[in-house]
């Protein structure tokens, strides 16, 4: 069974964010990745931890922030 990978370039078009910024995710731990030689290579199914990762952090901010709760 052949794995799926891709590459920085393509995090960071789907992210929308610089290749520096996912350097910073990768060193913080929140974005799991790997290099295979020269290249970074990433799994789809930990892009989509780290997404819902950032929901949660995001949620958990509103919430904080919220007077009225």
């Amino acid at each position: 069974m052949q794995r799926e990978f891709i590459n920085i370039k393509q995090v960071q078009d789907l992210l929308g964010i610089s290749e520096r910024t996912v350097f910073r995710y990768i060193k913080s731990g929140e974005l799991k990745g790997f290099k295979a030689g020269r290249e970074w290579k990433f799994e789809p199914a930990d892009i989509d931890a780290f997404i819902e990762l950032r929901r949660q952090k995001a949620a958990q901010e509103l919430k904080d922030s919220d007077p009225a709760a």
